[in-house]
């Protein structure tokens, strides 16, 4: 093997830590816990919480997970939709 075949251990240990990222928040997702879900993502990300419930939304279609509509979508709409008024306000 030459060493064009083989990768760097810091490149190979993201792709780990990112697969297994993945698989969490789809264990997450699959159990209903969508809002879990984002709060992994942001922790292990840093991203904001728009990206984090889109880039959870792509996951939820990419895997064909259906979620249940109810009172915790109403929650996590009503906390995103307050979090990002408070957040343009406050620049």
């Amino acid at each position: 093997m030459n060493d064009s075949d083989s990768h760097p251990p810091e490149e190979s240990g993201a792709a780990d830590d990112q697969s297994e990222l993945v698989e969490q928040i789809v264990n997450s997702l699959k159990q209903g816990n969508k809002i879990q879900a984002i709060k992994d993502y942001r922790e292990s990300t840093g991203a904001g919480l728009k990206e984090s419930k889109e880039v959870i939304d792509e996951l939820i279609q990419k895997y064909d997970i259906s979620m249940k509509s109810g009172c915790a979508s109403m929650i996590l709409v009503t906390i995103s939709a307050t979090f990002l008024l408070v957040y343009a306000l406050g620049r």
